[in-house]
């Protein structure tokens, strides 16, 4: 769709001529410029497989006020 195409839509919608011919179209170009988008960011995307959660093999312990890793820690 190019920069006219576009213009003449928004156009049209503003004049209240909107079909649904139209609203399939935008629903197209949406998820066309939602794929560019995702392939042009890569890795930054924030579904991308690389930011996925990772997982311990074991879950940590339950920390309490006892705990050896809140003795260590300092607060300043």
């Amino acid at each position: 769709m190019t920069k006219n195409d576009k213009n003449l839509l928004k156009q049209m919608i503003e004049a209240g001529r909107f079909s649904y011919q139209m609203y399939e179209l935008l629903i197209a170009q949406n998820e066309a410029n939602s794929k560019a988008m995702i392939k042009r960011m890569g890795n930054k995307w924030v579904c991308h497989p690389d930011n996925r959660v990772k997982r311990l093999e074991t879950p940590l312990g339950q920390i309490t006020k006892g705990s050896r890793v809140l003795s260590q820690t300092k607060c300043f």
